[in-house]
C-alpha cells in the first residue's frame, strides 16, 4: 500500500510531487499527544522514510494548533499511575516517533501553524527546519504540570537557543510569540499566516527538486556532529562525502556546472 493511501486514526497523510505531508489530526484537543497519535506518527514517519517517491516530509497540524503537548486525559493523567518500568515502556513509544523524524534520511519541515506547547515543541525541534506562522505561539508547558520534558526537549532546546535561554523558556513555561521564537533561534522563519501554506510548499518543492541523497547525508553529518569533536566530525563527513561523489546527482551537478546550465536532479 502506498503511503498516500495508508489510513491512520489520528494523522492524515498525503503525497504530492515528492512531498509527503503528515498532519496531526486531533483538532478538538489542539492535536494533543495521545498514545494512538504517537503510534500513528511513528508509523507514518517510518512509511515516509521507506517510500522511494517521498523526497521531503512536512509535519503540521489540523486546525488552529500544531501540537499542544501531552493529552491531559489520555496521557498525563495516566502516567502517575504507572510503575517506573511501565512508564519506561510507555514513553518509549512516544520517543520512537521523535527519533524516527530526527534520524530519517530525508529533510523534515515542521510547518508550525498555531499553538505549540510541551511535547509539541519537542516534536517541532526534532524536525530539520521550523517554519512558523505569525499566529503561532510557543511554550515549554511541562513546568506547569510540575514535570520535565521527556521527548528530547532537554537535548534539542539548548542546542538551538543556548543554555541560558533554554532554561528561561523551560523554567518559566511562559508563552512566546513567533517573532520572539525566531529571535532566539527556536524557529528558522516566521511567515504571515496568509502566505504560510504557499511558503512552506515552495520550500518543500525546492528541497524535493534538489539532490535529496546529498541533503540526507548533510542531515546525518550535522546531527551526528552534535556529539562529536572536530576530528570525529571531519572523518565522518569525509566518509559521507565520498558516498555523494558516486551519486547520479553529483554527476549531473558536475556536468551542469561545465555546461553552464541549471542541474536537473533526480534524487539518485
Amino acid at each position: 500500500m502506498g503511503i498516500s493511501k495508508k489510513q491512520f486514526e489520528t494523522v492524515l497523510v498525503s503525497r504530492e510531487e515528492g512531498i509527503t505531508t503528515i498532519m496531526l489530526n486531533r483538532p478538538k484537543v489542539f492535536n494533543a499527544m495521545s498514545p494512538q497519535l504517537m503510534v500513528d506518527l511513528s508509523e507514518a514517519a517510518e512509511a515516509a522514510s521507506k517510500d522511494e517517491e517521498t523526497k521531503v516530509v512536512v509535519v503540521t497540524g489540523v486546525g488552529k494548533a500544531f501540537c499542544a503537548g501531552g493529552d491531559v486525559a489520555e496521557d498525563v493523567a495516566l502516567v502517575g499511575k504507572k510503575t517506573p518500568f511501565e512508564y519506561r515502556e510507555y514513553i518509549a513509544s512516544f520517543a520512537n516517533a521523535i527519533k524516527k523524524i530526527y534520524w530519517m534520511e530525508k529533510p523534515v519541515i515542521a510547518a508550525i501553524n498555531g499553538i505549540t506547547v510541551g511535547g509539541g515543541c519537542d516534536l517541532a525541534m526534532a524536525c530539520d527546519i521550523r517554519i512558523a506562522s505569525d499566529k503561532a505561539r510557543f511554550g515549554a508547558g511541562y513546568i506547569r504540570m510540575g514535570i520535565i520534558s521527556e521527548l528530547g526537549g532537554n537535548y534539542f532546546l539548548p542546542r538551538l537557543v543556548g543554555l541560558g535561554r533554554a532554561k528561561l523558556f523551560s523554567f518559566t513555561g511562559d508563552l512566546i510569540d513567533a517573532k520572539k521564537a525566531e529571535e532566539i533561534g527556536l524557529v528558522d522563519e516566521v511567515v504571515e499566516s496568509s502566505e504560510f501554506d504557499a511558503h512552506v510548499k515552495g520550500l518543500a518543492q525546492k528541497l524535493a527538486q534538489g539532490p535529496t541523497k546529498t541533503i540526507a547525508m548533510y542531515k546525518i553529518a550535522m546531527n551526528r556532529s552534535m556529539n562529536m569533536d572536530l576530528e570525529g566530525s571531519l572523518e565522518y563527513s569525509q566518509n559521507l562525502a565520498f558516498f555523494t561523489m558516486h551519486t547520479e546527482d553529483h554527476i549531473e551537478g558536475y556536468r551542469a556546472f561545465l555546461e553552464k546550465r541549471p542541474p536537473v536532479f533526480k534524487g539518485k
